[in-house]
C-alpha cells in the first residue's frame, strides 16, 4: 500500500493556480501525477523553503541532443528518486526539439505487487 495523501487540484492551464473548483482535491494515482509535475516543473533552487526541491534537467535544454537527452534523463530520475518515494522510475522518453520537449515518465508504485506501469506526460 502506498501513501494515501492528497493535494488541491491545480488548474491544468495554469499549473501555478489552484483549480477554480472549490475544495477539489486529487488523490491516489492522480496525486502522484500532480506531484511528478510539481517536481519536474520546479527548477532546483527556486523554492526558498526547500532549495534542493525540483530538478536540474532545465540546464540541459539548449545543449546538443547527444548531451542533453542522457543528462535530462539522469536529472529527472534523480529528482523523482529523491522527492517522490512512492514511485520507481521504469524509463523516460523525451521527444521534440529544444527548447520544446515532451517528457513521458513511465513509473511503477514501489509497494505494488502487480507492478503496473503508469505514465505521466509533461510538455516543457
Amino acid at each position: 500500500m502506498y501513501h494515501q495523501g492528497y493535494e488541491y487540484k491545480y488548474d491544468t492551464l495554469n499549473p501555478l493556480a489552484i483549480s477554480p473548483t472549490e475544495n477539489q482535491a486529487v488523490q491516489g494515482i492522480d496525486d502522484i501525477h500532480q506531484c511528478i509535475a510539481n517536481i519536474l516543473n520546479t527548477l532546483k533552487g527556486t523554492d526558498i523553503l526547500r532549495p534542493e526541491f525540483g530538478s536540474d534537467h532545465f540546464q540541459y535544454i539548449d545543449q546538443p541532443e547527444d548531451v542533453a537527452l542522457p543528462n535530462m534523463v539522469r536529472e529527472i530520475t534523480l529528482a523523482l528518486q529523491k522527492w517522490e518515494p512512492r514511485i520507481e522510475v521504469d524509463h523516460i522518453d523525451i521527444n521534440g526539439q529544444a527548447p520544446h520537449f515532451e517528457l513521458t515518465i513511465y513509473w511503477v508504485l514501489v509497494n505494488e505487487v502487480y507492478r503496473e506501469i503508469y505514465q505521466t506526460t509533461l510538455v516543457m
